[in-house]
């Protein structure tokens, strides 16, 4: 087994969990370094393969690489004002949904981390003539962005497993709102293919909850058909 399929096998999913209160502690963990080494996996990233180019309605803001795929980086401390953000809905929004979030464990894990990534892929335009008559979620193109942007998650997550970084892909919960796009200045028209946590230092008394699917994958035989 080379150093690469090595670095595949041993990532695991790992879900760190922190009290709010103890928040700039670990905020105070975060270092230049770390900072060099996220935009070297970023880097890393952003060789995934692409098979379309996103619709040229996604080239705004200063984003305008053809890839159907944004990476928004929620850095130390705009995680530790999203925590603030939550909270404040929490307390003064009447929708339950924002009472919920703050209840769940979102706050513990963006508290844990050291920097938190939305990682969104850019669908089709529902008027473009390459959505079929299934809609926009069974359009060939947008399955393909689909992929391509989750390529992309994979090599970041590989590339982070590399430097002894902890990683988690979650579904975003709270984050895939309208409103929590708005927030981050995030276009409404992106859709979010996962919140990624990256924990390059945890704090002493962090939690660390491992993915439950690991070792239920069966062998070769049990998902490979040699035709």
């Amino acid at each position: 087994m080379n150093e690469v399929e090595r670095t595949i096998q041993c990532r695991k999913t790992s879900k760190v969990l922190l009290p709010v209160e103890l928040r700039h502690e670990q905020q105070a963990l975060w270092s230049e370094e770390h900072t060099t080494v996220l935009q070297d996996m970023l880097t890393s990233a952003g060789w995934a393969p692409f098979h379309k180019r996103a619709h040229e309605q996604h080239y705004a803001g200063g984003l305008s690489a053809p890839m159907p795929w944004r990476f928004h980086v929620v850095d130390p401390d705009a995680c530790t004002a999203l925590l603030v953000y939550l909270e404040k809905q929490a307390k003064e929004q009447a929708d339950a949904k924002w009472g919920r979030a703050w209840e769940s464990k979102i706050k513990l894990m963006i508290a844990a981390c050291g920097v938190l990534i939305q990682a969104t892929w850019l669908p089709e335009p529902e008027s473009s003539p390459e959505i079929d008559s299934e809609g926009p979620a069974f359009s060939q193109k947008n399955i393909e962005h689909i992929a391509a942007a989750s390529s992309a998650v994979q090599n970041l997550l590989v590339a982070a497993e590399s430097h002894g970084w902890l990683s988690y892909w979650s579904s975003g919960g709270i984050l895939r709102e309208n409103e929590v796009f708005d927030y981050m200045g995030i276009s409404r028209q992106e859709k979010l293919l996962g919140s990624l946590f990256l924990s390059p230092q945890t704090h002493p008394a962090a939690r660390i909850m491992q993915g439950g699917l690991r070792d239920q994958r069966g062998e070769l035989s049990d998902w490979v058909n040699w035709v």
